[in-house]
């Protein structure tokens, strides 16, 4: 397990360097503002129902509690795991059909690390938002989980929990959608470089996929002494989730830059998964195979105008999927809310350079009216 003293200065440096480069495009942004207003208007015409803003550079802050937790069944007893965190904030970079989320580790209180251990996560999302195609790809790491469940095993007398502090967990999850109808912006909600002027909604039909891995089950922290204990008898767990998604989005528009977005989204799909049971003897793995069907759905509230935007959403998720001793089960949080706060800048050459030179070479990646 990875020393906390040695975790620490590279995570710091990590978030300086990300504040540095933040300040420093903000604040040149806003030299560029006055001088290149002109042609910031010029950049955000539209229709009736969407105003244009992706020629502007997004910097959005957000906050929720989105963090996945894991069941499996241990010695034929379910066993719920988490890592010690409990909220997430992120940093949102977006400009034309580029939008960049970049997860920040929270820290945690001294009594916390003693009672659950530490956490180290990782968490990158990338999405490419075009005028009728919207592809999401994120990948998430956790290294270090506590049982939640401990009191099914111990007194737990102690406050303290059962630990894992070598688990690790790989999961990437990706979809790819098509909206129907041109006058609803999927923009206006996920990256904010355009607004929704007048109400409107669209059926957007796409696949989603999912694949995951858990190591690291081999080693047990006793909460007696501290020590870290190697498991004879352990599993170890991977696998790929694919869903066909038939979703639905409406954006009702009110007192101009107001807005109240709602969503449905029921899936049918099939997880493939093999499970390596590990003894002393050896290893031997099977593998398994299972559909689903799961529905997803929630409802934000938010102010977007000209150079702010903030809002709030809630969302849930129902799914029959089967649990059994040989799968390990994804949860994400049951009842997810997350906060948000942006402001847009005339984009700085640093930023619009590479993102117009992608665009050169690959001319597909253009919005409709600019390959005109």
């Amino acid at each position: 397990m990875l020393d906390s003293c040695n975790i620490k200065p590279i995570y710091y440096t990590r978030i300086l360097c990300l504040i540095c480069f933040i300040a420093f495009n903000i604040q040149y942004c806003f030299a560029q503002e006055t001088v290149e207003e002109i042609a910031t208007t010029r950049d955000t015409l539209s229709n009736e129902y969407i105003i244009d803003h992706k020629k502007q550079f997004n910097v959005k802050l957000e906050v929720g509690n989105e963090i996945s937790s894991f069941k499996l069944i241990e010695n034929n007893t379910e066993v719920d795991l988490s890592p010690s965190l409990n909220t997430r904030y992120a940093v949102v970079l977006s400009y034309k059909f580029l939008s960049v989320r970049i997860g920040i580790r929270p820290k945690i209180s001294d009594s916390e690390k003693e009672e659950k251990g530490d956490s180290d996560t990782f968490r990158l999302r990338l999405q490419l938002l075009f005028d009728s195609w919207n592809h999401v790809i994120e990948y998430n790491k956790y290294r270090g989980f506590y049982v939640e469940n401990s009191s099914d095993y111990i007194g737990n007398t102690s406050g303290n929990y059962i630990q894992f502090p070598d688990l690790t967990t790989h999961v990437v999850f990706g979809s790819s959608v098509y909206k129907f109808n041109k006058n609803y912006s999927m923009r206006a909600i996920q990256s904010q470089t355009e607004i929704q002027s007048k109400s409107a909604g669209s059926f957007m039909p796409g696949l989603a996929y999912t694949f995951y891995s858990i190591s690291g089950t081999d080693k047990i922290k006793n909460i007696e002494d501290g020590e870290t204990i190697t498991r004879d008898y352990y599993n170890e767990y991977r696998g790929v989730n694919l869903a066909l998604q038939f979703g639905y989005y409406y954006t009702f528009v009110f007192q101009k830059n107001w807005f109240l977005n709602g969503f449905g989204i029921p899936a049918v799909g099939v997880d493939f998964y093999s499970v390596d049971y590990n003894t002393p003897v050896g290893q031997t793995t099977r593998n398994f195979k299972d559909s689903f069907f799961s529905l997803s759905y929630g409802a934000g509230v938010g102010y977007n105008a000209k150079k702010i935007f903030f809002g709030a959403l809630y969302k849930t998720r129902f799914s029959n999927e089967k649990f059994s001793s040989s799968r390990l089960h994804i949860i994400p949080t049951k009842d997810e809310f997350s906060v948000y706060f942006g402001y847009r800048f005339r984009a700085p050459k640093t930023i619009s350079k590479p993102i117009d030179l992608i665009e050169d070479k690959v001319p597909i990646l253009k919005d409709d009216h600019n390959k005109r």
